[in-house]
């Protein structure tokens, strides 16, 4: 179990890495084609459509054939389409090539994810799953840092590459240190009992909950990476390499702390720390404007980490407990495509807020948002509690 899971560990981070780079620089390189507030909310957007839209239906063909076969396609579609950011033409052919890179990510993350669930044992679904998330915030931490120094010493063609070779390097260490799992789930089928169906799993309180908890964090932390850029260069005069410190500020605390915080949610109730963590991440949004050195941002941008991880760690949890009977990938890819709608809504909505009101008035907003999104995840949440016997919510 665990060499497989160290190697998923290290192949998720590389992964990860790559698809970090780009985060201080996409919506500076859309700026180049001339786009406005809405376009360049659309760019970061198309790479969530495609992952909302195929995200649930990827993982239940997880479910059914097995994880290794579809990371490795995955993984080798993830690095050739990141070599097209170099050829991009227009501002509508890099929104197609984030859409197409979306697609090849929904068969890396949450197919990781429903892995490691499948070689989880009962009783510490927590600190095993965040163990995979502390290696995918680490990845994404250290990514925005090197993208950022990439961009500023040579160019965004050479971060766009260096995206496309750690993808590349992780498609190797799956290929060649992560069991093949297709024959073990073929005989699997024949003994477990058929997956609960989609719509029925969908109206369940919990994973409602779950829905909602994923999709308004995709909301306003997409929002915020698309339009921090930016407020910090055009308002603040900041580089692309101190935007870059600041982006992995947040990813950096989830890394740190999703370990820790795994080994709560199995240890304490989870309801609470879900509770904390949900309404005081977005709260902390309304700060961003008025803080303007470097290690001011920096340190709310940590709170802000902390908080998410907090929360987020016993909703993992809660996620990997149903997925044994509602099928492990399923439920990963129900938390992908969420979080994905809401990555794809959220960056439109701050380009809206944006030409409105300028870009300063982005923060206060998703701050808003992610508070009734916290609304909701407490209601359903609580609804859950009250219908079933599950003393470690």
């Amino acid at each position: 179990m665990w060499r497989t899971f160290a190697s998923l560990f290290v192949a998720v981070a590389v992964a990860m890495l790559g698809i970090g780079i780009i985060a201080p620089i996409l919506p500076l390189y859309a700026d180049t084609f001339g786009a406005s507030g809405v376009t360049i909310g659309f760019v970061f957007a198309a790479f969530s459509i495609s992952r909302a839209l195929l995200g649930p239906w990827v993982g239940r063909f997880s479910d059914r054939i097995g994880r290794k076969r579809i990371l490795l396609v995955g993984l080798g579609a993830f690095s050739a389409i990141s070599v097209l950011y170099v050829v991009a033409g227009s501002i509508w052919e890099l929104a197609a090539f984030r859409f197409l890179q979306g697609a090849a990510s929904v068969m890396v993350t949450p197919i990781a994810q429903a892995y490691v669930g499948d070689i989880t044992p009962v009783g510490r679904e927590g600190r095993t799953i965040n163990l995979l998330y502390a290696a995918m915030f680490f990845g994404v931490a250290l990514g925005p840092l090197l993208g950022g120094q990439l961009s500023a010493l040579w160019s965004y063609h050479v971060a766009f590459g260096a995206m496309g070779g750690l993808s590349f390097v992780a498609l190797l260490l799956v290929w060649r240190t992560v069991p093949s799992d297709h024959g073990r789930r073929a005989t699997e089928e024949k003994k477990e009992p058929e997956l609960v169906p989609l719509p029925r799993i969908l109206k369940r309180p919990a994973v409602k909950g779950i829905v909602a908890y994923f999709a308004t964090r995709g909301f306003w932390r997409q929002g915020f990476s698309a339009f921090y850029p930016l407020f910090a260069v055009s308002l603040i005069g900041w580089s692309e390499a101190e935007v870059g410190t600041v982006l992995s500020a947040y990813f950096f605390a989830g890394g740190l702390l999703q370990i820790p915080f795994g080994y709560l949610a199995d240890r304490f109730k989870r309801f609470p720390q879900i509770l904390i963590g949900s309404v005081g991440a977005p709260l902390l949004l309304t700060l961003i404007p008025f803080v303007r050195t470097t290690w001011e941002v920096v340190l709310v941008m940590f709170a802000m980490g902390a908080l998410s991880a907090f929360s987020r760690a016993s909703v993992l949890a809660i996620r990997t407990e149903l997925g044994r009977t509602h099928g492990m990938a399923t439920l990963a890819g129900l938390h992908g495509s969420s979080f994905a709608l809401g990555q794809m809504v959220g960056p439109m909505a701050f380009g809206a807020v944006s030409d409105a009101f300028g870009v300063g008035a982005v923060f206060p907003f998703g701050s808003v948002l992610g508070l009734v999104g916290s609304g909701l995840v407490v209601y359903w949440l609580r609804h859950w509690r009250g219908s079933v016997a599950n003393p470690g919510a």
